[in-house]
């Protein structure tokens, strides 16, 4: 079977970002490539868009209302997947795939016009709700979201959802049930596994051996909650010596920053900053504890893949998204959503315990291991590939 994968967004590539979207476009390509598919690849992002995309971030952004800003972007993604849909159609001419597999972007409408043009059936991965990017980063043409979030679900034989949940939000959004498919991420075993060692980053940062350390990694979205955290920390009682270190950088790590000084644990807490997403797994493993403070209702945080996979005790909120990944008090602990209160208390309960913690890590490390990989998501995808064909 030979598969063209595209990638329709107009700054980011395969080979250069960390993004969620193409750590799981790369590892899935990788798994469809061991079970014997063929994967041509086919990017939007050239350096006139990337350009563009950077002209938008430095300039219009900032010198425009936002209002009108997110309108010229909106029209700006319009336009360009039009223009991407054109050159792959061309590359799906030249190429002669049995499918179309590519990453769902908001606004781009280039999966369905290649599809459309060709008659070679649309995949679309990791696909979100028409109103995801009006929540989580705001839109100038709520229409042109809608519109063009129809066309290409429209167009596509399959669309993949990532959760549970997620797959419930398609439906409601309009998307026949028989086109669903949910593949969840998974973890390559070959960067994240229980051997990494993290302690060239304990000795970086001056924690001690005895020192227990909470670890997040993350790009600090709203829907991340940092702050909780913080807060959480702040009211921590233990007799432990107990250390924070937050690795990444994004929109509210300042405001993180600002916070811990503002709450008094900055002295107690390490801000990163930008880390490469190869280096995380030795960023990560430097925590005794890894946790997530929240997330949105419908994604499946790669994070807590990576941090189980690692053999860490990992806390996350009760959100059905999590405990479709594990279980509490086997392999996760989890905690009441937003709960400044219960976050503390796991805390604490895991912190006090070095038993719990390493049962923990190590059931985590078998789950992922035998329920989690990329091998078995590719095996999902691509045997639901060869049923519509």
């Amino acid at each position: 079977m030979k598969i063209l994968y595209s990638l329709p967004h107009p700054s980011h590539r395969l080979d250069t970002e960390g993004a969620g979207h193409t750590v799981r476009a790369n590892a899935m390509l990788a798994a469809l490539e061991s079970l014997g598919a063929e994967i041509v690849t086919d990017q939007a992002a050239g350096e006139g868009s990337q350009t563009a995309a950077t002209t938008y971030r430095q300039l219009v952004k900032k010198m425009i209302p936002r209002p009108v800003a997110l309108r010229i972007r909106d029209r700006a993604r319009v336009s360009f997947g039009k223009s991407y849909g054109e050159r792959l159609t061309e590359a799906v001419k030249q190429h002669q795939p049995d499918v179309i597999l590519q990453t769902h972007i908001a606004f781009s409408l280039s999966g369905q016009i290649a599809s459309s043009a060709t008659g070679v059936p649309l995949v679309l991965d990791d696909v979100a709700p028409s109103w995801e990017e009006k929540q989580q980063y705001g839109v100038g043409n709520q229409q042109a979201a809608e519109d063009t979030h129809k066309a290409i679900t429209g167009q596509a034989k399959l669309c993949v959802a990532v959760s549970e949940p997620m797959r419930r939000f398609l439906e409601e959004d309009g998307i026949a049930p028989e086109k669903l498919l949910k593949v969840p991420n998974g973890i390559n075993a070959d960067i994240f596994n229980a051997n990494v060692d993290g302690s060239a980053i304990r000795a970086e940062y001056g924690f001690a051996d005895d020192t227990i350390v909470i670890v997040f990694v993350g790009s600090f979205q709203p829907y991340h909650r940092v702050d909780l955290l913080l807060h959480a920390f702040q009211q921590l009682e233990t007799a432990q010596d107990v250390r924070l270190l937050l690795v990444g950088e994004g929109r509210q790590r300042q405001e993180a920053v600002d916070l811990a000084e503002k709450i008094g644990v900055a002295d107690k807490t390490v801000f990163t900053g930008y880390v490469d997403y190869h280096d995380v797994p030795r960023y990560a493993s430097a925590g005794d504890i890894a946790i997530m403070p929240a997330t949105n209702t419908y994604g499946n945080p790669m994070k807590v893949y990576e941090y189980m996979a690692l053999g860490k005790a990992v806390l996350a909120p009760d959100y059905e998204t999590i405990t479709e990944i594990g279980t509490h008090g086997e392999d996760l602990m989890t905690f009441e959503t937003e709960k400044i209160a219960s976050i503390e208390q796991t805390l604490a309960t895991v912190i006090e315990d070095a038993d719990l913690r390493q049962r923990l890590g190590t059931a985590a490390a078998q789950t992922i291991a035998s329920e989690h990989t990329w091998e078995k998501r590719g095996e999902t995808l691509l045997g639901a590939i060869e049923g519509i064909l």
